[in-house]
């Protein structure tokens, strides 16, 4: 416990509460600008056990606002999700951490329910956080909205079935990202104050038993401005009366141009078989990088990166028809 000493200092906190954390398993979802930021913390207060959860690897423009990563995680194309808990390990060896190099979808978490105890939404997309509205609804898993763009920030802590789920804050959910930091960029030093500001209600949430939701938290780093509303559950809300999970195609398996990168993203109808990506290579004389969650290579002007999970990104082109030509140059 001495690493914990000065948090134990805290009264707030003190050696019980922070006992209640080192028994808690926390999912991260996405392991990007705020996610990187919020599992370090995590790693460095004591929480017993993170599950970081990401889809995608490092690449250089990420170093601007993601910590834990290294220019030669994005030479080597890491997964952000093995990178990070490679990192963590070393800040922490005494908790526990696990990775997931996927989508958050009923399939990837639905064997993890039973073990989490908290979510920390740190992903970049509406879709992903319905789910996450949903799943937790189902499970009853309390969980952090989080978003931030530009110089703004939003936060609020859901505690389902009770408390007030994210289409009680804003009704529909969004089918467009016209405020994501692909577009309109984001403020480097929001990240880790958004960051710090939602590990903060993570462990208001386990230690103070009077701990209140309902509460919607909106700051702008720019101006020094922060604000906070009142939500109330909606007694006709569809999000958390029903409890039915998203029925649509999990991202990562839909054929789709990613906004602001120059990229098309396909999926392999199974999971990528290496050895038999390799011999094809091998045959047509095209060189490869491998590492523990992908493999890579260069064709034309194009870049192939294939997951073991089976999504391929392929940089170059954001035209769709152009890229599955040479999509379809080496998969059905």
């Amino acid at each position: 416990m001495e690493r914990y000493d000065r948090q134990m200092r805290v009264k707030n906190i003190g050696k019980v509460g922070q006992k209640k954390l080192l028994t808690k398993t926390i999912l991260i979802v996405g392991v990007g600008a705020i996610g990187s930021y919020a599992a370090e913390i995590c790693a460095r207060m004591g929480f017993g056990k993170l599950i970081l959860i990401d889809r995608d690897y490092v690449e250089l423009s990420n170093l601007q606002r993601q910590s834990l990563f290294t220019e030669q995680d994005a030479l080597d194309k890491q997964a952000k999700a093995y990178a990070a808990s490679k990192a963590l390990q070393l800040i922490n060896s005494d908790i526990e951490i696990e990775y997931i190099v996927d989508d958050a979808n009923v399939t990837s978490l639905t064997p993890y329910a039973g073990a989490i105890d908290y979510i920390l939404d740190c992903t970049d997309n509406f879709m992903t956080r319905d789910f996450l509205n949903q799943f937790c609804f189902t499970h009853q898993i309390p969980w952090i909205f989080t978003s931030c763009a530009g110089n703004y920030a939003n936060l609020m802590p859901i505690i389902p079935p009770d408390s007030a789920c994210l289409h009680c804050l804003l009704g529909d959910i969004p089918q467009t990202n016209a405020a994501s930091c692909d577009i309109i960029g984001v403020d480097g030093a929001l990240i880790p104050i958004v960051a710090g500001m939602q590990v903060s209600l993570l462990t208001q949430m386990i230690i103070n038993p009077d701990f209140k939701a309902n509460t919607y938290y909106q700051l702008d780093n720019w101006h020094f401005s922060f604000r906070s509303l009142e939500v109330k559950k909606r007694p006709d809300c569809s999000g958390c009366t029903t409890g039915k999970m998203v029925s649509e195609v999990p991202f990562s398996e839909q054929t789709v141009t990613l906004c602001g990168r120059d990229t098309v993203q396909f999926r392999l109808p199974n999971k990528s078989n290496y050895l038999e990506i390799k011999q094809l290579l091998a045959e047509q004389k095209i060189t490869y990088k491998e590492n523990p969650a992908l493999l890579s290579f260069n064709y034309e002007k194009f870049q192939f990166v294939i997951f073991k999970n089976g999504r391929v990104l392929l940089h170059g082109t954001e035209n769709i028809t152009e890229a599955k030509k040479t999509y379809h140059l080496f998969f059905n």
